[in-house]
């Protein structure tokens, strides 16, 4: 790096600390939308209705998936995570102490 350029980059970073210590103000401000929220994805139950390899999801079987727009996370058959279009479930809501069986028998 050249002198004249190391010089610059100190100057800059010199000035970005006394800005940052409230003791100077920026020359400009670039204002930035802020991006939507987004929520954690949720996990809920949901029954398999299609399917592209019976081996991996079967069909009338419940699982434990997480919502990924139009896509589903869910562990597979062969006890890997898989993506499958949402349309592949049925989502389902089901009462608090259903799904806690649900969980203690998969543990």
């Amino acid at each position: 790096m050249k002198k004249e350029q190391l010089d610059e980059l100190l100057e800059s970073v010199q000035q970005g600390g006394a800005i940052l210590r409230g003791e100077a103000t920026p020359s400009r401000v670039f204002e930035l939308p802020t991006p939507a929220e987004r929520q954690a994805p949720s996990r809920q139950f949901a029954i398999c209705v299609e399917t592209d390899d019976p081996a991996l999801i079967v069909p009338r079987k419940i699982y434990q998936v997480t919502r990924l727009d139009d896509r589903v996370r869910v562990v597979d058959e062969a006890g890997e995570a898989a993506v499958y279009p949402v349309e592949y479930f049925i989502l389902i809501d089901l009462p608090q102490e259903i799904e806690r069986a649900l969980l203690n028998v998969s543990q």
